[in-house]
């Protein structure tokens, strides 16, 4: 492969470079190439160890009070009672955060597990008992 250059003329010696220069050229377009494949698997492994293993996507939110806690304070204030919406609502406009992606649902769960909360099916609103 290595050319004895000492007896080389000129033209030999820019044709030898013109070649190792598109070596040279070729070569780095490969790892270019390859650069942008490992990026993409990257993403992809990435992808795979952070959604859907159970994993926090962040930070916990941190709140002054327990979201029961918030819950019960609003349904005292409201004797009627409040809908789904209305509640999340309000507890929202608390001040109290969440990262769920359905604050609903979360609201609900705690509503279902407080024994003081009823629904009333008749109005579809949730109010407090004591």
């Amino acid at each position: 492969m290595a050319k004895d250059t000492t007896s080389l003329s000129l033209a030999d010696l820019e044709k030898l470079m013109a070649e190792r220069q598109e070596q040279v050229e070729s070569l780095l377009k490969k790892r270019e190439q390859l650069a942008g494949e490992l990026e993409s698997l990257d993403a992809e492994i990435n992808g795979f160890l952070t959604s859907g293993s159970g994993g926090r996507r962040g930070k916990r939110a941190k709140n002054d009070a327990p979201l029961r806690t918030v819950m019960l304070g609003i349904l005292a204030k409201n004797k009627k009672g409040l809908s789904l919406q209305d509640l999340a609502q309000q507890i929202s406009d608390t001040g109290y955060k969440s990262n769920a992606r359905n604050f609903k649902n979360v609201v609900y769960q705690c509503l279902y597990n407080t024994k003081n909360v009823v629904h009333d099916d008749a109005t579809g609103l949730y109010r407090l008992v004591k």
